[in-house]
């Protein structure tokens, strides 16, 4: 196998979703008594925001697929950063939640 894990950019990584999660909950629990409709179309303009700060602070983050729905908790949209559509970091957001893993070789090594 040719991945490499360098273990100090793999907890980057871990970071990085643990602040994506943080922000989505506390962005949920201040907006639930909202309604459904009103946090569908929250999700979809904060997953944006997020990314574009991101992209704003040096990530490369571009859409790879979207799947708005009126339930929210079935939303899903992911993101990568790599030359090729889904390779390199990817943020894949599920309702108010994102995991965040890597796909492709040189695991770790570009960012």
């Amino acid at each position: 196998m040719e991945d490499v894990v360098h273990l100090d950019k793999y907890s980057k990584l871990l970071l990085l979703q643990e602040a994506i999660n943080l922000e989505l909950k506390n962005l949920y629990e201040a907006n639930k008594e909202l309604g459904r409709d009103h946090l569908s179309a929250l999700l979809v303009n904060e997953v944006e925001y997020l990314v574009d700060r991101l992209n704003s602070e040096g990530w490369k983050f571009g859409r790879c697929n979207y799947g708005g729905d009126i339930n929210f908790e079935n939303s899903e949209q992911s993101y990568s950063d790599g030359e090729e559509m889904g390779v390199g970091v990817i943020l894949n957001f599920l309702g108010f939640s994102c995991q965040v893993t890597w796909e492709g070789k040189d695991r770790y090594q570009e960012f």
